[in-house]
């Protein structure tokens, strides 16, 4: 009897269900703060910036700032096509596979320059293509998208500089951990989107 009540109240749950929307904005924020938290609280979004500002800091200066510049200027063609509502297409699942890119790079302690960057080429541009808002004017979605560009390459600086900074034993062991969890999501969550888009075609 139990066993029945509880199938029923979990279907009853489900039929109630809406669909949920990554892309609204946080409510009663908008404008360039509303994107900036945007950049910083979409899972997807969050985890890549820590990624890469974990990958970056492995490296010495030079090449450290090359992978931010890299970064930035891909967002920022990426924030462009979608401010004219270019087709996001696969945007999330390739900003994934950059993700568990950048954690497996961070759990092996091994970034080599040539490879940062090119992930951070990647990273930087699904991430603006996955980050149009749905808002009603197009005033509003451009001010969002531009909340985003700043949020995630000063998060990004951020990351990079501190675990810079942050290169004793302890801090490489906190952070190979981190980069094995980061992997690790980035795998099940694609994995979940993919059987997902397969079953329901």
């Amino acid at each position: 009897m139990n066993r029945q009540l509880a199938i029923l109240c979990t279907v009853g749950i489900l039929a109630t269900a809406t669909p949920a929307s990554a892309h609204s904005p946080i409510m009663g924020i908008g404008g360039v703060f509303g994107g900036i938290l945007h950049a910083l609280l979409i899972p997807e979004h969050g985890m890549s910036v820590l990624a890469l500002g974990l990958v970056l800091g492995q490296q010495p200066w030079i090449q450290r700032r090359i992978g931010l510049l890299i970064f930035i200027t891909a967002m920022t063609c990426g924030l462009v096509a979608s401010a004219f509502a270019l087709g996001e297409t696969l945007a999330a699942d390739v900003l994934l596979v950059a993700t568990g890119v950048l954690g497996l790079l961070i759990a092996a302690a091994w970034a080599p320059p040539p490879l940062g960057w090119t992930l951070a080429a990647l990273a930087g541009l699904a991430a603006a293509l996955d980050s149009r808002p749905e808002v009603a004017s197009n005033e509003e979605a451009f001010r969002m998208l531009i909340g985003s560009g700043l949020g995630a390459a000063a998060a990004v600086a951020a990351v990079s500089a501190l675990s810079f900074r942050l290169r004793g034993k302890a801090q490489l062991i906190v952070s190979r951990v981190l980069g094995s969890w980061i992997a690790a999501i980035a795998i099940l969550v694609l994995s979940l989107r993919i059987v997902t888009q397969m079953t329901v075609g």
